[in-house]
């Protein structure tokens, strides 16, 4: 969070409750948001493995990829793929 502070010319505490009163989140929180919504993109309109999604959006690590995108959809993200790609070819 100082990174992106200096970068834009605030301090931390500043930009962290910035965000908060814009976004009604935590940066955290909004952080995940954003990767979540990058990885269910990446996960719909690609054929990626998982693996990969996880990295592209920023997980070090694929387990807490993992871990965080069941703990926001319920499912994981290969069976979230399957059932969202079911959907939209019984739709057409």
């Amino acid at each position: 969070m100082q990174d992106v502070a200096v970068e834009v010319g605030y301090c931390a505490a500043y930009l962290t409750r910035l965000v908060h009163r814009q976004t009604g989140q935590t940066v955290n929180h909004w952080i995940i948001e954003r990767r979540m919504a990058a990885a269910r993109s990446l996960l719909l309109e690609s054929d990626m493995c998982v693996n990969q999604i996880a990295e592209l959006v920023g997980y070090q690590h694929e387990g807490h990829f993992f871990r965080q995108f069941r703990q926001y959809h319920q499912t994981t993200p290969q069976a979230w793929r399957k059932a969202q790609r079911t959907e939209l070819n019984s739709n057409k």
